[in-house]
C-alpha cells in the first residue's frame, strides 16, 4: 500500500512539474513569412519569399508585429530594401545579414537593435530613431559602403565597435553639437558634420537644444547684446565660429545675416525661438 501511494506522489510531483514548466510560443506563417506569438504579441522569425522589396506586415493574423527576431532574414542576398511598420520595437541579433539589403527605414518605435543585426555590405544610409537610447557593439559590422550614419542626440552611449569594417575616410557621422555622436566621431576618427537640431525645450522663454542655450555666444547663461556683438563677427568670418548648432539661431543650417537679424529681433522680443 506505500509503495502505491508513494508511486501516487511522484506521478503527482512529475504531472506538476509539467503544467509549471511555461509553453514555448507558437510558430506560424503569414504569407512569405513566418513567425511566433508571445505574450499576444507576434515577432517575424523568418522570410521564405524572393521579392527584392519587402514590406514587414505590422500585423499578422490579428497579432500586432512587435520584433524582428534573431537571424530572421539571415542569408537572404535576394532583399534589397526593407519597409518596416511602425510597431516594431525591437530587432533582433544578425537579424538582417542579407549581402545585397541596400535600403531599411528604421522607425521612431524601435528601443532595441541587436548585436550585428545588420550585416550589409551594400546598406550606404542610415537615420537611427529617436527612440534609441543606446548603440552597442557590432549594430552595423562589415558595411563596407557604409557612408553616413544620422544619429539623433536621445542616444547617449555608443559602443566604439558600433560600426565596424567601414572605410573611414568615407563615412560621416551626422547630429547635434556637443553630443555622444559627436564624441563618437571624433573618438573614432571619423569625420562629423553638425547638423540643426529641432528638438528644443523652452524654459522662462529662452530655446535650448540638446540643453544648451541658442544665441548664448559667449556661454554666459543669458542671451544679450553681448552675444549680437560676437554674432556680428561670425557672420562677417563664419569660419571663425566654433558652434554653429548655438549660432545658428533661426535654425536654417547655415550661418548668415538672417541669424545676426534674428537675434536682435530675439533680444527686442519682437520674434520668437521656432518650435
Amino acid at each position: 500500500m506505500k509503495k502505491k501511494v508513494l508511486s501516487f506522489i511522484v506521478v503527482l510531483s512529475m504531472l506538476s512539474a509539467l503544467v509549471l514548466v511555461p509553453l514555448p510560443a507558437s510558430a506560424a506563417t503569414y504569407g512569405d513569412f513566418t513567425y511566433e506569438v508571445t505574450d499576444g504579441k507576434a515577432t517575424i522569425t523568418g522570410y521564405t519569399g524572393t521579392e527584392t522589396n519587402v514590406t514587414v506586415p505590422g500585423e499578422v493574423d490579428g497579432y500586432t508585429v512587435t520584433a524582428i527576431g534573431n537571424s530572421a532574414f539571415s542569408g537572404n542576398n535576394t532583399i534589397r530594401k526593407i519597409v518596416l511598420p511602425e510597431t516594431i520595437v525591437s530587432i533582433g541579433d544578425f537579424a538582417f545579414s542579407c549581402d545585397n539589403l541596400a535600403n531599411i527605414n528604421l522607425p521612431n518605435s524601435i528601443n532595441h537593435i541587436g548585436d550585428r543585426a545588420f550585416l550589409c555590405s551594400n546598406l550606404t544610409y542610415v537615420n537611427l530613431p529617436t527612440s534609441l537610447t543606446s548603440l552597442s557593439d557590432y549594430v552595423f559590422e562589415a558595411c563596407s559602403e557604409l557612408a553616413y550614419v544620422r544619429i539623433p542626440h536621445n542616444i547617449t552611449s555608443i559602443s566604439d565597435d558600433f560600426i565596424t569594417g567601414h572605410d573611414a575616410d568615407l563615412i560621416v557621422i551626422t547630429g547635434c553639437a556637443n553630443s555622444a555622436a559627436q564624441t563618437y566621431a571624433e573618438r573614432n576618427n571619423l569625420t562629423f558634420a553638425t547638423l540643426p537640431c529641432r528638438d528644443h525645450t523652452f524654459r522662462n522663454g529662452a530655446c535650448f537644444c540638446c540643453n544648451v542655450l541658442l544665441g548664448d555666444l559667449n556661454k554666459d547663461g543669458v542671451v544679450n547684446t553681448d552675444d549680437y556683438t560676437i554674432m556680428i563677427g561670425y557672420v562677417n568670418d563664419p569660419s571663425t565660429c566654433p558652434n554653429l548648432s548655438i549660432a545658428d539661431v533661426n535654425q536654417d543650417g547655415v550661418l548668415d545675416i538672417y541669424d545676426r537679424l534674428f537675434l536682435l529681433e530675439i533680444i527686442a522680443g519682437i520674434e520668437t525661438w521656432p518650435a
